[in-house]
């Protein structure tokens, strides 16, 4: 039998996935699509719905001692974009996802689990090494995020867990963002690019690039990244740092784009970063 839950406390919820098989919704912007059937009927639901906003504990974003930013599973984007705590590179990416009527629902706990590569927040998320608390009754355990998302739509949660909280740490880089969309913003993503670097004394301390839209999983290497630290930016071989980045996306081609698209788009981007890492710190 399918039930509704709409509990008010977190306890309270941990109790009911202790014994029920079942969705886990906040905003239900990503899953009241995902269950649509057809104009005017119901979206069709094959086991139980938790209902999470009415808990309110949840709703925060607040900074530990470390400096780090931690959001409750309920807060809303609106909440982020308008938080002082949050980093700009967040809410310059949150701006432009979806309408505000959307940003006014959803969640970014929501986005993770949803776990679509198309997923906008996922990039400085995973760029910048967040990780999150999984809570089930007995136990809570933290994850990286890109640890968390397996894959489209498949995540490392257990049938007793809810998304707690997500850990952001902030960095002290440069960022270099775009989103290629049908619109600027109220579009689902053709491809998304977030590059990230530090330079000292004309070396490159950092590096980091994220892609999404172009594979299963938002698209980050360490190894890459590694191999270009502690060099001057002037050394990089620009074909080589294309080919590198290239050899691991493999994208789709969909309503929204084709695969040659996406692929053009992806060594446009990865050029135009380039670019500006070789002119140094903003």
């Amino acid at each position: 039998m399918i039930k509704h839950f709409a509990p008010t406390s977190l306890n309270e919820a941990l109790d009911i996935l202790e014994n029920n098989d079942c969705y886990i919704m906040s905003g239900g912007t990503d899953l009241m699509v995902q269950k649509h059937v057809s104009s005017g009927l119901l979206p069709k639901f094959d086991k139980s719905v938790l209902y999470m906003m009415n808990i309110k504990e949840l709703d925060y974003i607040n900074q530990d001692d470390k400096g780090n930013i931690h959001i409750g599973a309920t807060t809303r984007y609106v909440e982020i974009e308008n938080s002082s705590l949050i980093p700009a590179i967040y809410k310059e990416v949150i701006k432009e996802i979806a309408s505000p009527n959307i940003r006014n629902m959803a969640t970014l706990a929501g986005n993770i689990a949803n776990a679509s590569p198309a997923g906008d927040s996922l990039v400085p998320i995973i760029l910048n090494d967040a990780s999150l608390i999984l809570a089930s009754k007995n136990i809570e355990r933290e994850l990286l995020v890109k640890d968390f998302i397996l894959g489209v739509r498949k995540i490392d949660r257990k049938a007793n867990e809810l998304i707690k909280e997500i850990i952001i740490k902030p960095q002290e880089l440069n960022y270099f963002y775009k989103k290629v969309g049908s619109r600027k913003s109220e579009s689902i993503s053709k491809i998304s690019f977030l590059g990230a670097y530090r330079i000292e004394n004309d070396l490159i301390k950092d590096l980091r690039v994220a892609l999404g839209s172009v594979y299963i999983k938002v698209v980050r290497s360490l190894e890459i990244e590694n191999k270009y630290k502690n060099i001057s930016s002037k050394e990089i071989d620009d074909a080589q740092f294309v080919k590198d980045y290239l050899a691991l996306i493999d994208p789709i081609s969909d309503q929204r784009s084709t695969k040659e698209y996406r692929n053009q788009v992806a060594e446009n981007l990865l050029r135009a970063f380039l670019l500006e890492l070789k002119g140094g710190s903003k």
